[in-house]
Order: C-alpha cells, then sequence, then structure tokens
C-alpha cells in the first residue's frame, strides 16, 4: 500500500468513526426528543387530577357543613336531654338514643378534624 492509500484509508477511518458518533449522537437526540410525548401525557393527568381534586375538595366542605349542622342539632338534643334528665332526677344515659347520639358526636368531632387538615 503506498502512501496514498494509507492517508486514503486513514481518513476514511476517521470520517467513518465521526460519522458513527455523529449517528450515535443523532440517535441519542432522537430517543430524548420522543419524551416529549410523556411530558404532555402526564402534563393532561396533572390537569385531570386537579380537577378531581378541587371536585373533591367541594364536596367535602359540603359534607363538613352538612356535618357541622347534623352535630349542633344533636349537641342540643343532648344538652337538652341532660338538663332534663338532671331536673328530673333521672340517667340520661336512659334516654333512648342518648349513647349513640354521644357516639356519634365523638366520631362526628374526629371527621371534622380531619377534613379541616384538607380544606
Amino acid at each position: 500500500m503506498n502512501l496514498r492509500e494509507k492517508i486514503e484509508k486513514e481518513i476514511t477511518e476517521k470520517v467513518m468513526t465521526k460519522l458513527a458518533s455523529e449517528r450515535v449522537e443523532l440517535a441519542n437526540i432522537q430517543d430524548l426528543l420522543k419524551f416529549e410525548k410523556g411530558v404532555r401525557v402526564f402534563g393532561k393527568n396533572i390537569d385531570i387530577s386537579i380537577k378531581e381534586i378541587e371536585t373533591n375538595l367541594n364536596s367535602l366542605e359540603v359534607d363538613v357543613e352538612d356535618l357541622q349542622s347534623d352535630y349542633n342539632k344533636a349537641k342540643k338534643g343532648i344538652d337538652t336531654a341532660e338538663k332534663m334528665s338532671k331536673e328530673l332526677g333521672l340517667n340520661a344515659s336512659q334516654i333512648p338514643n342518648y349513647k349513640e347520639a354521644k357516639d356519634a358526636l365523638k366520631y362526628g368531632d374526629a371527621q371534622i378534624k380531619k377534613a379541616k387538615k384538607y380544606l
């Protein structure tokens, strides 16, 4: 092989190596650009999740208001039952639904506190 052939061969090898390297870089870039689809999909999923959260927060607010209303009424009933039973010299726990109402107030109080963490 003469000097010219050696030089051409060396140049060809360098060019081919460089081209191969550039093809790898281009392939890597193309692979990275494919992630735009994931960005769009997950971006839309976030919009859906936010809408669901907003809807659920509105429902939670309404439920807390309704629970608070019924809680206040049950509390008034308990207070009245305790006052009247005391005046009559009775034990309030003998009144039908008294124990259930007291238990419901404990549960309602816990639920209101739990819900307020998210409101």
